[in-house]
């Protein structure tokens, strides 16, 4: 039964006052001169409290004077009232208790009314809505308002750590929980009682850890602690240290609320397994991994890591100083010594298939636990894992790889390989793939008809891991009326340097199926059940497709190199490049090229045949200003195509830039003078901060090949870089002038 008195912590009491009534104090049992009257909610377990802490009585609202404190009501005054659920549920809705109207509290106490908190509602946020009737003469009435806002549901404990929580043996570390409703909120000042299950396994032959008493003591098994404002508890958990420090496994801490005085029992509970473990290794500790077999992937390989330390290590007999030995000179095994393991190829399994499994699919799926794990070593020191390995880029080059798992234990490693090798693999799979680019011909897939396509033949396990030096039987089906092939049957490899080839000398599409006999094992059942079948033939197959050249619709083109206006008596090249209506180069096409001019000049015809690139070329010197133009006829032999273009050939220029006078400190001027043959040709002119060229502005040479230039200086009697770049023209050629510097 909850006490209640004046000296109830202050830090559970809850209050909430309404705004102050104007209706000054009539009738008062108070002696002190009226003040104004207000209602307070009080709730004896908090602004939050777990539904089990409740009793009948602990939500009350006082009459209350300004000035005098609490105070009587009149007997005709009334408490009205309702409540407002907001559920922790936010998909819930909020819920008004009564739905309509107000609920009446008649009987006061001293002023005091108690208010009960609805029944059978869900955890969430309340909130007390309160007003005072009026007194018999029909004053006094406070009108309502929010008298409370509390925190209600069902808490639980939230035990910090991880589980196992594991003390590394002789040593202390803290353990820590939350006691909290469903949203989080905590609830402070609770009393919760802790009970330590020492461990029964490990290399210590007495448990002792415990914990740590406040103030400092012997470590027990028990203790209470007490939640701080924010539901939190802490102690500390240490294992004494001693000669031959041994581990203690499988123990556990449990947490359960107590009776707090004046609020009750919130009733959760909680759990923590605990091990007193090795995280460092005893002194000359001898971590080993054992042998791996070899293996293929979709088959486990199992071995074990064990950690042992020199003989006598741990004490035999704790009523004993010091560290007893044991009756034989073997080396002690180190139960419970934390280990990581991790493999760099394959994972970790259980050896087990995956399961469900299909009936007839192919087996060989093992539980992938990952690349690393970690644990306890057992009572003989060891830690038994098996590997897997699936796919794996390591067999590419030779169908062969090497796992290596490492152990881990504090500060010391151990390693051991297993060796994997896709030689006889329980399922298997061809694979024809095209072969690299530099193995073909020309451009393939589609191939011109008449040029061959080169395929790779592989064998595969059922992981994408290559298989070396297997028969693979060849059969070739589709558009058969004019083709050829370089095999019926191959035996693969794991290069790249082209197996087989098919060409067909017509459009269409020709099938290439490789068919390869060998065993598989597959799933017998749902379990994970499985068994080797008979040979049988697994094949593979794909297509290559044909087309045949469309002059119609192939592109033909002519560019000329270089493309501006070309100083006479230096050479042009003309390039005429073929490309068929499959983006490919057209090979063995000839061209004609005829040129006329510069003046009078010529040459022609120059014949060429188009290359590998679908590209001829033809290349001759201006003698002359003016323009060459020049025509390249494309033929196949029955139909042809004729090109166009024009060079222009152009008088030299060469410009120079000087400082011409009128520079001054808020102008730059320069001068530009080049060969009438350019006037016209359009001038930019650069200023040349830190090596980079800037656009300062534009002008065009005049008759004479001459133009002015005069700038905003931006340094102010400073030192400025300028250089100008002449476009060409159709009589001359472009040029860069020289840099020039102003002051």
């Amino acid at each position: 039964m909850k006490l209640h008195g004046t000296t109830r912590g202050l830090t559970l009491a809850l209050t909430a006052t309404l705004a102050v009534s104007t209706v000054p104090l009539l009738t008062s049992s108070a002696s002190a001169a009226p003040g104004r009257l207000s209602l307070v909610g009080t709730s004896d377990d908090g602004s939050a409290f777990d539904l089990d802490e409740y009793d009948a009585d602990d939500v009350t609202v006082q009459l209350t004077d300004s000035t005098a404190g609490p105070v009587d009501a009149d007997d005709a005054q009334d408490l009205l009232y309702h409540w407002s659920v907001r559920p922790f549920d936010t998909t819930a809705r909020t819920l008004r208790l009564p739905t309509t109207g107000e609920d009446v509290q008649a009987t006061d106490v001293a002023g005091e009314f108690v208010v009960p908190l609805p029944t059978g509602q869900p955890s969430g946020t309340y909130y007390l809505v309160g007003s005072l009737g009026p007194d018999s003469a029909g004053t006094g009435a406070i009108a309502a308002r929010r008298l409370l806002t509390l925190k209600v549901g069902q808490a639980s404990i939230d035990l910090a750590d991880e589980s196992p929580l594991r003390l590394d043996a002789g040593s202390s570390a803290p353990v820590a929980g939350t006691l909290a409703l469903e949203d989080g909120t905590g609830l402070p000042g609770r009393l919760v009682d802790l009970a330590l299950t020492r461990g029964t396994a490990g290399t210590d032959p007495a448990a002792d850890a415990g914990f740590v008493p406040v103030p400092a003591g012997p470590v027990t098994d028990t203790t209470q602690v007490t939640t701080d404002t924010a539901g939190v508890f802490t102690t500390e958990l240490s294992d004494p240290a001693e000669d031959g420090q041994g581990t203690e496994l499988g123990g556990s801490i449990q947490a359960d609320t107590a009776a707090t005085p004046d609020i009750g029992d919130a009733d959760a509970s909680a759990s923590l397994d605990v091990d007193v473990v090795s995280l460092q290794p005893p002194t000359d500790t001898a971590l080993v991994v054992g042998t791996l077999a070899d293996s293929r992937p979709g088959r486990s390989v199992a071995s074990q890591a064990r950690a042992t330390a020199p003989d006598d290590t741990f004490d035999r007999n704790p009523l004993l100083e010091g560290v007893q030995g044991d009756l034989d000179t073997d080396r002690d095994p180190i139960e419970g010594q934390v280990y990581t393991l991790s493999v760099d190829h394959g994972f970790f399994t259980t050896g087990d298939e995956e399961v469900p499994s299909v009936v007839g699919a192919a087996a060989g799926n093992l539980v992938d636990l990952g690349e690393t794990v970690t644990g306890l070593t057992d009572a003989d020191g060891r830690v038994d894992f098996a590997v897997g390995i699936e796919r794996d880029t390591d067999f590419d080059d030779d169908g062969a790889a090497t796992a290596t798992v490492t152990a881990t234990a504090g500060d010391l490693t151990a390693t051991g390989s297993a060796a994997w090798s896709t030689a006889d693999p329980l399922n298997g799979q061809v694979d024809i793939a095209l072969s690299p680019r530099a193995e073909q011909d020309a451009a393939v897939d589609p191939t011109l008809a008449g040029n061959r396509t080169y395929y790779e033949v592989f064998t595969r396990d059922q992981f994408g891991n290559p298989v070396d030096g297997e028969s693979v039987d060849l059969t070739y089906a589709g558009d058969l009326d004019d083709f050829d092939y370089s095999d019926d049957s191959v035996v693969s490899d794991l290069d790249t340097s082209g197996d087989v080839w098919v060409v067909s000398f017509e459009a269409g599409a020709i099938d290439v199926t490789g068919s390869w006999n060998t065993p598989a094992y597959t799933y017998d059942d749902t379990t994970g059940g499985a068994s080797t079948k008979a040979s049988s033939d697994v094949k593979g197959t794909t297509t290559s497709s044909f087309y045949e050249l469309d002059f119609a619709r192939s592109t033909f083109s002519i560019r000329s190199t270089p493309t501006d206006v070309i100083e006479v008596g230096n050479t042009v090249t003309q390039t005429v490049r073929a490309i068929d209506q499959e983006g490919n180069p057209i090979a063995g096409y000839r061209v004609q090229f005829f040129r006329y001019g510069p003046q009078g000049t010529g040459g022609g015809p120059a014949s060429r045949t188009t290359n590998s690139r679908g590209e001829a070329s033809y290349t001759f010197i201006g003698t002359k200003l003016g323009n060459a133009r020049i025509s390249a006829t494309v033929s196949d032999g029955v139909r042809s195509r004729t090109l166009t273009n024009t060079v222009v050939f152009g008088a030299a220029v060469r410009a120079v830039l000087t400082a011409a006078t009128g520079s001054g400190s808020s102008y730059d001027v320069v001068a530009l003078k080049a060969p009438s043959a350019a006037s016209g040709a359009r001038v930019t002119l650069y200023r040349v901060v830190r090596g980079e060229r800037r656009a300062v502005t534009v002008r065009t040479l005049d008759t004479s090949g001459r133009a002015s230039f005069k700038v905003k200086d931006p340094n102010a009697r400073g030192t400025a870089t300028y250089v100008a770049s002449v476009r060409s023209t159709p009589r001359s050629v472009a040029d860069l002038s020289n840099t020039v510097s102003t002051k």
